[in-house]
């Protein structure tokens, strides 16, 4: 039996895609870096309230553009 293709959330095309990688450093704080997945570009941040800003940010420039 042939066997049915996983239905997968994807964004639409043409829409951004980020990558967010986060780890834990030795005081046990979150950092990171999100990296565009269309150009590579990496934002750093290290705190998790940086990466919240950033994609509060984010998402006000795409409604205003």
């Amino acid at each position: 039996m042939a066997q049915e293709p996983t239905q997968r959330n994807l964004p639409p095309p043409k829409m951004p895609v980020y990558l967010v990688l986060l780890w834990q450093d030795q005081a046990g704080r979150w950092e990171g870096r999100i990296k565009d997945a269309r150009t590579g570009v990496e934002h750093p941040f290290s705190a998790i309230e940086e990466l919240l800003s950033w994609l509060e940010n984010h998402t006000e420039q795409r409604r205003l553009a």
